[in-house]
């Protein structure tokens, strides 16, 4: 087996590499800048260790540099879905297995359309590549299951090699229902990319929680009354309680008078979108994250101002390149509340 990370950035890379080191063999497909750091090798920064790997790159994949036994594993943004399957159905047989290993709900989906074997990737991890050479990670826990549910062997197999590259890997026959939470929990990437909060500032202001907790409880209603799980059955396996998560942020900080202390400026961790933001890109994530709220609220009839502004303004920031920090936390719940304009 040989697993192609189709889309190498911090996520790919982080996986890939550690992959890398553990002795599966890996080739990463990745935008140029990227695929140089790869070949030159490249630090993958954890919190007790660092290691430099090198790998395998292309900047593009065609039949001459595909294998019989390739697993792939798409880690692009959810934006870049429908390219990279397109490239991908140009190279492969539609039974080539394929992880989607990616934020977001849509992405298993548009997969099935063409392969027949597709598998639900949910990350718990954070990671930043501000610099192509050095990916940070934060977290470790991954689960893996096929679309729409169940389990077999490929998804057993690759949890082993994850397991064995130092990540707490599980199988999941519920991955949909991980990653519906998963998605609750990343409505919130568009506050902090708009306010310029990392992680770990957000967990110790109580404004900042606020703000979380509300955007979050929209999503919970919205996805209640559309009959979506956001949690396996009881008694399977369940990574991700966001429920639990999400009722903790009702809980004031230890902190909460000194907010801005936290860990040095490279320990800090930064959700994907406000990346994004940080280095110009001129798209992001918001449609397929909280873009999924706000459609089903239509369907239903329900409003949802606060997933709709946080789409509204991230796309404002992104049109027009500006960084994060526009607004403070207390100044964007009162916008989402519509107590004040954007």
């Amino acid at each position: 087996m040989r697993y192609v990370i189709y889309g190498a950035g911090s996520i790919g890379c982080a996986v890939g590499g550690l992959l890398v080191k553990s002795g599966c063999r890996v080739l990463f497909v990745a935008r140029p800048r990227i695929a140089k750091a790869i070949a030159a090798g490249f630090k993958v920064r954890a919190a007790e260790s660092e290691i430099r790997v090198g790998g395998q790159a292309v900047t593009r994949l065609d039949r001459g540099s595909t294998q019989p036994a390739d697993v792939v594993i798409v880690t692009v943004k959810s934006q870049d879905t429908r390219a990279a399957l397109a490239e991908l159905h140009n190279v492969y047989q539609p039974d080539v297995p394929l992880v989607c290993l990616q934020n977001g709900v849509s992405n298993e989906q548009a997969a099935s359309e063409g392969f027949t074997r597709v598998y639900g990737g949910l990350l718990l991890i954070s990671t930043v590549q501000l610099e192509p050479d050095l990916v940070t990670i934060k977290g470790n826990r991954i689960a893996i299951g096929c679309y729409p549910d169940g389990l077999d062997s490929i998804a057993e197999t690759l949890v082993s090699d994850l397991s064995a590259a130092g990540f707490d890997a599980m199988v999941s026959p519920h991955i949909m229902a991980s990653k519906w939470a998963k998605l609750v929990a990343n409505l919130n990437n568009a506050s902090h990319a708009i306010t310029g909060y990392w992680l770990e500032k957000s967990a110790a202001d109580s404004e900042m929680r606020a703000l979380m907790l509300a955007v979050r409880e929209e999503g919970l209603a919205i996805l209640d009354a559309a009959e979506i799980a956001v949690e396996p059955p009881d008694g399977e396996p369940n990574p991700l309680r966001i429920r639990e998560d999400t009722d903790k942020l009702r809980v004031p900080p230890g902190n909460a008078s000194s907010p801005a202390i936290g860990p040095p400026e490279d320990a800090q961790t930064y959700p994907s979108m406000l990346q994004d933001l940080m280095l110009g890109r001129k798209t992001n994530e918001a449609e397929f994250l909280n873009g999924e709220i706000v459609r089903l609220g239509d369907q239903l009839g329900i409003p949802t101002p606060f997933n709709r502004r946080l789409m509204e303004i991230i796309q404002r920031m992104s049109d027009d390149s500006i960084q994060p920090g526009v607004y403070s936390p207390a100044q964007l719940h009162a916008i989402l509340q519509g107590r004040r304009r954007a």
